[in-house]
């Protein structure tokens, strides 16, 4: 079974290329902006090209990790948002069709409201901010092939430098002695990125089609993340500032209660889903080799 990782210059996607290679599967990764050696160019909002690379890689699953996932980002740059979010899923799921790839999306924990979490994968959607909207269009978009697998995932880390995940941010305000500001109303599970690419690409091989949600076995409010990554790397838990989210006047609205039930992805894996603890451990283990 062959892979194309399209996004694989990202954290997410460097994740599914490491994955790919560990387990001996043949992979090809593309990048946008961010150059990487040996990956392929791709702008996945160029239909003609998109569909060029197909043709040219002719994999069995495409892994789309390429987004915009910016949610502030997004609240401000809705025309771009729309055109990578959701139009770049058109595209590639039109390429995707004459080769019968089956084509993978990475989605997110944020298309639910925030009002009744933890969800299961068949609870009703309801984005509060447009980067969400633009994630439930582009699920939409999956869903008009049957070769199709959505992940749902949230609060994702890992060990990379060049990312600005909520982890990494703890490790580095803290330890040079800054305070940070932390909402302690949103909730979600930490998923560390190797473990929702390890998952992501088991059930890919086992041909699994639908909707699964893909992260960390602990849910808890952002606050506790934080002191957990600071006592997992021994830092000062008192430079935590715990608040609510209206204390942050965060330019999109955050859902807060959300937090996704995973007994319909544990049933079909093998590979487990890690507590939070655990995934910890293991992100400080790589920061250090760093």
């Amino acid at each position: 079974m062959k892979f194309l990782v399209v996004g694989a210059s990202g954290m997410v996607g460097q994740a599914f290329m490491k994955e790919l290679a560990a387990s001996g599967a043949p992979s090809t990764g593309t990048y946008r902006t961010r150059r990487k050696e040996r990956l392929l160019q791709l702008d996945i909002t160029d239909p003609e090209a998109t569909v060029q690379l197909l043709e040219k890689v002719r994999p069995d699953v495409l892994i789309q990790t390429a987004a915009q996932p910016n949610v502030d980002y997004c609240e401000d740059h809705r025309e771009e948002a729309w055109k990578t979010n959701v139009l770049g899923t058109e595209n590639i799921a039109h390429a995707c069709k004459p080769f019968a790839v089956k084509h993978v999306i990475i989605s997110t924990d944020y298309v639910f409201d925030g009002t009744a979490g933890p969800y299961r994968e068949d609870d009703h959607v309801n984005p509060i901010n447009y980067y969400a909207t633009t994630k439930v269009e582009s699920e939409k978009v999956a869903r008009s092939r049957s070769n199709h697998l959505i992940i749902r995932t949230g609060v994702v880390f890992d060990a990379d430098r060049e990312s600005k995940n909520f982890a990494l941010r703890v490790v580095d305000e803290v330890s040079a002695g800054k305070s940070l500001k932390v909402p302690l109303d949103q909730i979600g599970n930490p998923t560390l990125a190797s473990n929702l690419a390890a998952c992501t690409v088991e059930l890919a091989q086992k041909d699994k089609i639908g909707t699964y949600n893909v992260v960390g076995r602990t849910a808890m409010p952002r606050s506790d993340f934080a002191y957990l990554i600071c006592r997992t790397f021994s830092l000062d838990q008192r430079l935590i500032r715990p608040v609510r989210s209206e204390e942050l006047h965060q330019r999109a609205k955050r859902p807060k209660k959300l937090g996704l039930k995973i007994d319909k992805a544990s049933r079909e894996l093998s590979t487990q889903l890690l507590a939070a603890d655990v995934a910890a451990d293991i992100f400080r283990e790589r920061l250090t080799q760093i």
